[in-house]
């Protein structure tokens, strides 16, 4: 085997690693995300009584769950596709990646925190920032590995790049709004998260006629 050969072999196993790296930090923190949930501590006498009540409290984190866990698939999908056009990887593409996951694992702490005190607008804007820090970071990671070719071939669509950019951008701006409208009514910034679970579940259908 030539030299060339074996550099593009390592190259091509270096990208299949950070692909395994990152399908196993999503399976981990998806699952957390249902762990933040806590089982209600009930006396047995008054568990008849009490139980439903309790469990109907619990509505805002299983609604926060819900949509964090459809947004985290949404991460998931768009970075699972990006791989299959990234062919090699490189020291910028591998630190890039672990800055993006270092992002992911704080979702479920964002996401119990914004969960747990829903009338309150810094677990909000906490859970907000955080999102758009992953979206940041997806997009760096995808800019630097399209720029230029860098880690690409040269017959990518150019129209799936800029679908790519006008999804993030999306994001950001829903996720900005989000922050915006909290400083006026936290009921209002929270109608605004709920529709971010159908914005996330349209946009699998979407990125994949974009992205065949």
């Amino acid at each position: 085997m030539s030299v060339s050969m074996q550099k593009e072999v390592v190259a091509f196993l270096a990208v299949h690693r950070l692909a395994a790296l990152t399908d196993g930090v999503f399976a981990i923190v998806m699952t957390l995300l249902v762990l933040e949930i806590g089982i209600p501590e009930i006396a047995q006498s008054s568990l008849h009584t009490e139980l439903p009540r309790r469990l109907l409290e619990l509505w805002p984190k299983f609604l926060s769950y819900a949509i964090s866990f459809i947004i985290l698939g949404m991460f998931w999908y768009l970075h699972h596709i990006s791989f299959r056009y990234i062919k090699r990887s490189d020291n910028g593409l591998i630190w890039l990646n672990i800055f993006f996951l270092m992002f992911v694992a704080l979702i479920p702490f964002s996401t119990s925190l914004f969960g747990s005190y829903r009338n309150e607008q810094l677990p909000l804007v906490i859970y907000a920032i955080n999102i758009i820090l992953v979206n940041v970071m997806r997009f760096l990671l995808w800019t630097y590995a399209t720029g230029k070719y860098r880690l690409v071939d040269r017959d990518i669509s150019p129209r799936l790049l800029k679908w790519d950019r006008l999804i993030s951008i999306g994001f950001c701006l829903i996720f900005m709004l989000m922050i915006g409208v909290s400083f006026i009514n936290v009921g209002a910034a929270r109608a605004v998260f709920t529709l971010l679970g159908v914005f996330g579940f349209s946009m699998q259908f979407l990125t994949r006629r974009i992205y065949q």
